[in-house]
């Protein structure tokens, strides 16, 4: 049943893709990017609005209409299967389809850390209440301000049913495949020979630029819910889109809502959306239909200034407007608040640094961090210290790309192609630095020392570049091995005789594409072993999070829907915290004594869930168990518990810390929980008290 609300959802995608092409004239293998763009558009300004499930509705019924009218009028459409199933679409429907029932046979789980933090959580606290996770109370004060583009995706392939992390895995692929069908997006079937090697190159990227040793644990890149792949490849496919639509004389305006979703992933690759809105600007810009630059210019320059509008649009509308309401009433609710430095003034005061100019407080105290991550950014790029991809460090990466821009220019068989595939190749190089630069700013003025001094998650941060920029090398290559048209006229004016040459390139060019694809294969089957990657994984690999999500289950059967629980969790790091929230849901998971509030300042500050439980004399010396330590009275404890509204604790793990610390809070002294015979405890007037319910062996 579950595969079948899944399936329904690619239905009304189908269908919706379906009225693109035939009636709106959008390439079959655009159609999908186009129209997943179009869904998350909608949903975001719903979810906004509060009224996000309606709008689902209609979505549905709007994309299954479209479904019928296509088929009514189908006399209309001489060609049709020859139309929507090229190379690009039958890749896509084939992936889609296979890996929707794999996913389901399979039923991967949740288990990163980010997942049960933010990105799978945020999905399930969304279908779970069809409105916007932001809003909504998780027994923490604060409000997640993620971009929502990605959690409304995988609510699309959730609306039906019940909710379950493999559909977030389904409908992350969906969106991949639409990306790699956009590289495709001009190969007719005749290409084949180009086609097959490409989507295999295709298939190989994500993992090509994130995993770069022999792996020994399961390799996820198809498995997640973050945002740094899909912020990649969307950056890169909605370059890819663009030049497919331009080589098809298709309409213009379907790579729109691709550069609106691209700035709608994640908050840190908005700039990979000016990226991607600036390139498809340029080239419409400077590249006239006609070959003469004047012709048209004044609607050139509005469609480029159009293609800034839809990601900025989306950036202010979210960022800014909704952000600022979030952060406003967050503060207000006794939240953090605002807790980095303004963007504006961020940028302004390192461009200042760079030129030598003197900064002041806060920016001058931050200089030297600043400085030590340019360097070290500049380490991991030209040093093997830096191995991000299987290719080795950031230059050898560079240097990939820049040889399938060079090959690019040299299969294109015209001058314009050949200048345009340039001028893409050098801007995209030169946004190379400005993307760097925002990562250095956000080491030095935005992210903690420590993350500074460790480059934390660069890796993640600077493949999600890597990713869109191969995928765009790939979509100018994939142009120049098309026949191109010249037009050629004889004279100048009303009287001009134009003529047309069809030019083709070299079959040879071709053939570096299968030679790409071999040696990616070849390198990827080195560096991952098979039955660690998404097609070869062993049930055992989420043994741990079944378990974890089966206690979970237990638990909340026996508790009521408004119960709120405190979490007990020795020796935790905020791993098992997280997951308790994740797996509990809608029952709220308290804070478990993790926010404190500076006596000076009043300041309320998140100092992570879980961790250890005790009186302050006997937080121990190292160890994780020191790290996550939570120093707290008896009195202090029951004050905190109460407080927070809290009705039930539930005792995941105990200590002999924790029991010689808060045994008196505890009616039978704990001694329930140690003889494993309850997970919970009541809170009641006369103390915590022992709930009866059938603990399964742990």
């Amino acid at each position: 049943m579950e595969l079948l609300c899944v399936l329904s959802a690619v239905l009304a995608l189908f269908c919706g893709c379906t009225v693109l092409t035939l009636k709106c004239r959008v390439p079959a293998s655009v159609a999908p990017l186009t129209m997943l763009s179009i869904l998350v558009a909608v949903l975001t300004l719903a979810a906004m609005a509060g009224v996000l499930y309606p709008a689902a509705w209609v979505l549905y019924a709007l994309c299954l209409a479209g479904g019928v009218w296509v088929l009514v009028t189908r006399r209309q459409h001489t060609g049709a299967a020859a139309v929507l199933f090229t190379p690009g679409s039958v890749l896509f429907w084939g992936a889609a389809l296979a890996l929707a029932v794999y996913f389901f046979v399979r039923q991967p789980m949740a288990a990163d850390f980010d997942e049960l933090s933010l990105w799978a959580t945020a999905v399930k606290i969304t279908k779970v209440n069809n409105d916007l996770y932001a809003t909504a109370e998780l027994g923490t004060p604060w409000a997640a301000t993620q971009n929502p583009g990605l959690p409304l995706l995988a609510y699309f392939f959730q609306f039906f049913g019940d909710y379950a992390d493999w559909k977030i895995y389904v409908a992350y692929d969906i969106l991949y495949f639409s990306a790699f069908a956009a590289v495709l997006g001009a190969l007719p079937r005749s290409r084949w020979q180009a086609a097959v090697p490409m989507a295999a190159v295709l298939w190989c990227v994500p993992f090509f630029f994130t995993n770069y040793n022999h792996t020994i644990y399961l390799t996820t890149t198809y498995m997640t819910s973050y945002g740094d792949v899909p912020a990649g490849l969307v950056f890169g496919g909605a370059v890819a889109a663009w030049l497919a639509l331009r080589q098809e004389s298709a309409p213009k305006w379907a790579v729109l809502p691709i550069l609106a979703l691209s700035a709608n992933l994640k908050a840190n690759t908005f700039v990979l959306a000016l990226v991607a809105a600036g390139l498809v600007a340029v080239d419409e810009w400077l590249f006239a239909d006609s070959g003469s630059f004047k012709d048209g210019l004044v609607r050139r320059t509005g469609f480029s200034v159009a293609c800034f509008a839809a990601p900025m649009v989306i950036y202010y509308l979210w960022n800014v407007r909704y952000v600022g309401w979030l952060v406003t009433r967050n503060a207000g609710d006794s939240g953090v608040g605002e807790t980095s430095a303004p963007l504006s003034a961020v940028v302004i005061n390192g461009i200042k640094i760079l030129l030598g100019q003197p900064v002041e407080g806060f920016y001058a105290e931050r200089e030297l961090q600043f400085r030590q991550a340019m360097a070290d950014m500049s380490h991991q790029f030209w040093t093997s210290d830096g191995k991000l991809s299987m290719v080795g460090q950031g230059r050898n990466v560079v240097a990939l790309i820049a040889v399938i821009f060079i090959v690019a220019v040299l299969a294109a068989v015209t001058k314009r192609l050949k200048a345009r595939i340039a001028v893409i190749g050098v801007l995209s190089g030169v946004c190379f630095l400005g993307y760097n630069l925002m990562l250095a700013l956000s080491y030095g003025f935005i992210f903690e020392g420590f993350q500074a001094e460790q480059l934390a998650d660069y890796n993640r941060y600077i493949y999600s570049y890597y990713i869109g920029w191969f995928v765009i090398a790939l979509a100018c290559l994939s142009v120049a091995l098309l026949p191109q048209i010249e037009v050629h006229a004889t004279a100048d004016g009303p009287t001009a005789v134009y003529t047309s040459t069809r030019r083709q390139p070299y079959p040879a060019f071709a053939l570096f594409v299968l030679v790409l694809a071999v040696g990616m294969l070849f390198r990827q089957n080195q560096l991952i072993l098979p039955q660690l990657s998404v097609l070869g994984f062993a049930d055992s690999e989420f043994t741990d999070r079944k378990a974890a999500r089966a206690e979970a289950e237990l638990v909340c059967s026996c508790l009521a829907p408004d119960d709120r629980v405190f979490y007990v969790g020795q020796g935790d790091n905020g791993e098992g915290w997280f997951s308790a929230v994740f797996d509990f849901y809608p029952i709220l998971v308290d804070y478990s004594g993790s926010v404190t509030t500076d006596p000076d300042t009043g300041e309320t500050r998140m100092i992570g869930g879980g961790g250890e439980l005790g009186l302050p004399e006997l937080q121990p010396a190292e160890g994780v168990k020191s790290t996550y330590y939570h120093g707290f009275t008896a009195e202090e404890l029951d004050g905190i518990v109460r407080g927070n509204g809290c009705t039930v604790l539930y005792i995941q793990t105990l200590d002999d810390i924790f029991v010689q610390s808060y045994a008196d809070l505890f009616t039978d002294k704990l001694a329930a929980a140690e003889n494993g015979e309850t997970l919970l405890y009541r809170v009641t007037d006369a103390g915590f008290a022992p709930m009866q319910m059938e603990v399964s062996a742990r």
